[in-house]
Order: C-alpha cells, then sequence, then structure tokens
C-alpha cells in the first residue's frame, strides 16, 4: 500500500480553528476499548483476556508532519474455538471503518456537497486532518449501500430504490407520516401533501468525450448525430411542502414501470400527486395529474400555428399566444383539482395553492446534478452522492439566502449512527420495504 503523499497545513486558515480541532481528537488518545463481545467465529462468551493493541482513530496534519491519534483496545481468546477476538468497537468506530466515527462522519458530511477529492482538500486545509480521496469515496460508497440496504424499496429481493421517509422519520409511505406526525403538521399549517416524481440522466465519466467522437464519425458517414451522452438513470420523488426527497434511485438501466413503481411507493397517502407523461407512471397509483407544462410542450410540439409563429419570426405574438394557450389550460385543470382538493383551495383568496407542475422535482434533479460536481464511472459512487446530496437537501438549514429550518430537521430522526452503525437503532422497522404489485403497494 502506498503511503500518503506529506501535506502541509494551509497559512489562510486561522490556527486557532485547527487547534481546537486536533486538541479534540487528541483527547481519545489512549481510549480503552475493553467491553468483550461473543465471538465473531463460533458466538461463545467463554473467553480470556489475551492482549492489548492499537488502533489508529485519526491522522493530525502539524507543522512537524503526520500526527497519529490511536486508541488502545483489549483482544480476548476465545476458549471455544481457541481464535484471538476484538471487544465492542461500535463506541468508537463504524465497523469496517478504519478512522474514528468523527473522521468517517466529517468525510460523508463534506462528501454530500463536495466530489471527493475536494472532500480531501477541505479536511486538509479546514481541519489539519488527513484522509486520502479513496477512502473518503469508500466511506461514501458504504453509506450509499446500508442507505440501500436498511431503507430500500425491493421487487422481487432486488433493492431498486431508497425510502428517505424511511431514512428521515421513520416511516415508510406519506400515510404513516401522516399519522404520526399529525400534531407536527397542524401546527405548521399543512393541511396537504403533493408528491412529485422525475428523472434525469448524469452523464457518467468520459461519456461526452465518446458522443463527441461518435458524433464526429457518424457526420462523415452521414447519419443522424446522437443527442444525449451515456448515462446513469436517477429517478426522484419529492415532497413540496414538506421540503424533502420521498424516494431515490440510481440505476445504470434504463428508466421502466417496475422502477417507477419502487420510486413512488413511498408517495403513497399523498392527496395527488405530479409527473411528466413517462407510460411507466400509468396506472401505478391512483390520483395522478399530468405535469401542465409537460402537457403544454407536447400540444406545441403538434400545433400549426406555434410552428407558422416560429418560422415567421414573430416571437412576441408567439409568446402571447402561448401565455393564452396556458392560461386557458391551467383555469381547466384547476377547476378539475379545485373539486377533488379542496384542501388546497384558498377560500379568501379564492385561488388554488396546489401544485400543478413538476417544477419542485425539476429543481430537486437540477441540484442533484449540479450537486455531483463531476462524472462518475461506476454508478455505486454515483449512487452514494447523490444520496449524500438529496439528503443534505432534506435536512436544510439554509435556503434561499437566509437560515431555513427543514421540516426533516425539526421532526425527523436521521442521524450518521442510524444508517453506519452496528445495530442501527430502528433497524427492524427499517427493513427494506418489498412492492409486491402494482395495487398493493
Amino acid at each position: 500500500m502506498q503511503d500518503p503523499h506529506e501535506k502541509t497545513l494551509n497559512p489562510l486558515v486561522p490556527s486557532l480553528f485547527i487547534k481546537a480541532v486536533q486538541d479534540r481528537l487528541r483527547s481519545y488518545s489512549g481510549t480503552r476499548l475493553s467491553q468483550p463481545r461473543p465471538c465473531p467465529d463460533c458466538s461463545d462468551q467463554n473467553y480470556r483476556k489475551h492482549n492489548i493493541e492499537e488502533q489508529v482513530f485519526a491522522v493530525l496534519i502539524t507543522e512537524d508532519g503526520f500526527e497519529e491519534v490511536t486508541v488502545e483496545y483489549r483482544r480476548y481468546w476465545c476458549k471455544n474455538c481457541r481464535k484471538p477476538t476484538l471487544p465492542d468497537m461500535s463506541p468508537l468506530f463504524y465497523e469496517g471503518c478504519h478512522y474514528g466515527k468523527p473522521i468517517v462522519e466529517l468525510c460523508l458530511f463534506h462528501a454530500a456537497e463536495n466530489p471527493f477529492h475536494a472532500s480531501e482538500r477541505i479536511l486538509q486545509n479546514q481541519y489539519g486532518i488527513q484522509v486520502d480521496r479513496d477512502t473518503i469515496q469508500r466511506y461514501a460508497e458504504r453509506f450509499g449501500d446500508e442507505v440501500a440496504d436498511r431503507h430500500g424499496v425491493k421487487i422481487a429481493d432486488s433493492t431498486v430504490s431508497m425510502n428517505f421517509l424511511s431514512l428521515l422519520f421513520d416511516v415508510s409511505t406519506v400515510e404513516e407520516l401522516r399519522t404520526k406526525f399529525t400534531d407536527e403538521l397542524a401546527a405548521e399549517e399543512i393541511d396537504g401533501l403533493v408528491g412529485v416524481a422525475d428523472e434525469t440522466y448524469p452523464a457518467k465519466k468520459g461519456a461526452k468525450k465518446d458522443l463527441y467522437e461518435e458524433n464526429m464519425r457518424r457526420k462523415q458517414d452521414g447519419k443522424q448525430a446522437k443527442k444525449w451522452p451515456e448515462g446513469f438513470t436517477v429517478g426522484s420523488s419529492y415532497l413540496p411542502q414538506l421540503g424533502c426527497f420521498a424516494g431515490l434511485q440510481c440505476r445504470n438501466t434504463a428508466f421502466a414501470r417496475a422502477l417507477a413503481l419502487a420510486l413512488i411507493f413511498p408517495l403513497r397517502g399523498v392527496d395527488y400527486w405530479l409527473t411528466d407523461d413517462h407510460d411507466s407512471y400509468n396506472d401505478v397509483l391512483p390520483n395522478r395529474v399530468k405535469c401542465l407544462v409537460h402537457k403544454l410542450r407536447t400540444r406545441a410540439r403538434g400545433d400549426e400555428r406555434v410552428s407558422d409563429l416560429h418560422k415567421a419570426g414573430e416571437l412576441d405574438e408567439l409568446r402571447q399566444y402561448l401565455e393564452e394557450e396556458y392560461e386557458t389550460a391551467y383555469e381547466e385543470l384547476v377547476a378539475t383539482l379545485r373539486e377533488d382538493q379542496q384542501a388546497f383551495w384558498d377560500e379568501r383568496k379564492e385561488e388554488f395553492t396546489g401544485p400543478v407542475s413538476t417544477n419542485a422535482i425539476e429543481g430537486g434533479n437540477w441540484r442533484l446534478k449540479y450537486g455531483l460536481g463531476v462524472p462518475y464511472a461506476r454508478c455505486q459512487s454515483a449512487r452514494a452522492r447523490t444520496a449524500l446530496l438529496a439528503l443534505r437537501d432534506s435536512v436544510s438549514v439554509f435556503e434561499n439566502g437566509r437560515p431555513t429550518e427543514s421540516f426533516a430537521l425539526r421532526h425527523g430522526s436521521f442521524s450518521f449512527e442510524q444508517v453506519m452503525g452496528s445495530d442501527a437503532g430502528s433497524h427492524s422497522q427499517a427493513e427494506s420495504r418489498r412492492v409486491t404489485s402494482p395495487l398493493a403497494a
């Protein structure tokens, strides 16, 4: 294994801050873990003391080079299978992670907003902590795997989607959320809940270059150019009234009905839900409303008047015509929704307050693609980053230029311990949700 490159402290960062962080980490030095646990090989608890060893808890960057902060742990000898066994390491370490819990959580916190190499740079510059890029990537991928395993939606024993309502609120569906948080929703005057769902396709690493080269060859052969590079399928469902994601998936496969079914499973219990015209959403849940903007776009593509005005360059007249078409379609849709969705009708202002387009999830998907920052070659890495990005977006403390606490932050139960810990707290409840059929879901 190659040793990490020597790093130096950034003179622009106040030394007082770095010193405070490093002193806090040094306080763990010499801590001893000695609580025995059942033998992992035979489950026997008949053991004797064996020896004391050290484990690296953190590596600090100082003016004199790297400084290791270590803790001690007592090993035991199983009398039954005659093998050494470790004590309970969970107070300070997540299983399978080399560094201590504070370091792992710092890695995940910054990977929620930055690519892995940028997270390494932040840990060096702002904290004086040595963690290499590949280690941060492994921790993030472990987080994504655990979310999919413990808070997944399964079809035919295959996890196809992540349930963020389970991750954030310890519930499976909107129906359960409304029951569990009745008082909280009433206190915030949230009378109705709408779900939105959509897909986006972040490009894979090297795909844009491959597309450019292929289109150059196709041009020489007189063939039509391809429009889109190869990418991952990222599907997401969202609750605009709560400002949080409900479901998320990142896959190599094309979007299909089974994926749509798993994606919108957490939305069971919403008053209505919005999607584009994708056929995969047909008849998977009742009360579906097709996005007004997507419907008008489809209509405009076949509208001769739109085509004539566009060809003639009459942009002002075209704009006015489209605005009138939108107003007419909006009034027709609202007239229908008003009868079925009284919770979204404001009697005082005489207006419909519910969404009629997928703008909320369009913005959410844009934030996911923008937050990725760089393309990824492996689906596991892309899934880990999108999961962390969606989590950060859902548990927000600052939004639209001002401090804002999200509903999930105020009332949710998320913690890194819940996902990365060996027992995961409510793991019995958070077992992967199973979708058996479109109607049963």
